[in-house]
């Protein structure tokens, strides 16, 4: 094919086909006929440069999403939140005091936790951040999946994030223990 004659002595449209079947000339081919008048209309294109805006789920976002996830049934995807190695640790008023590592196990016991209840709600009613941490007050609302019964539980957590994600959930008994523990960390 290329290099067996100069280009001047090969047929006419010879080059062409040639150029069209070769494995390095897959471009696609564009007339110049009607050049200037493409010129002439208004470009709608980069010519004047572009911004590309990198959006980000703020701490508090990322709440709202794992609140908002929750709600809605997704306890599977709840995970996808946390780094690899995140920890919920649970407080000493709690039935036990646990820690769950890791994304598997923090899905695990998502789901068993939200298996026990036939509806299981959580309210957020306010977000304090300190840094690289937050607290989020509120409450579950549930109904026994066994008895029917409607509940209610407040709700104290520091959350702290590493990466865009979150890194450590721990329970506390209540806001100003869970303020004073941010405040601590934050040193």
């Amino acid at each position: 094919m290329a290099g067996s004659r100069a280009a001047s002595a090969r047929e006419p449209g010879q080059i062409r086909e040639e150029a069209a079947l070769s494995d390095t000339a897959r471009a696609p081919r564009t007339s110049l006929a009607g050049v200037e008048e493409r010129r002439a209309r208004p470009r709608t294109g980069f010519e004047n440069g572009c911004t590309v805006r990198f959006f980000f789920m703020s701490n508090a976002d990322l709440i709202r999403t794992l609140t908002d996830m929750w709600n809605s049934g997704e306890v599977d995807g709840v995970s996808d939140l946390y780094t690899e190695d995140a920890e919920i640790r649970t407080g000493p008023h709690w039935p036990e005091v646990t820690v769950y590592r890791g994304r598997d196990e923090i899905r695990r016991t998502s789901a068993e936790w939200a298996s026990m209840w036939e509806d299981l709600q959580i309210e957020l009613h306010s977000m304090e951040e300190f840094g690289d941490r937050m607290v989020a007050t509120g409450a579950w609302r549930m109904r026994g999946a066994a008895s029917g019964i409607d509940g209610e539980m407040p709700i104290f957590i520091l959350f702290t994030f590493r990466e865009g994600r979150i890194a450590l959930l721990e329970w506390f008994e209540d806001r100003d223990t869970a303020v004073a523990a941010a405040v601590e960390a934050r040193g």
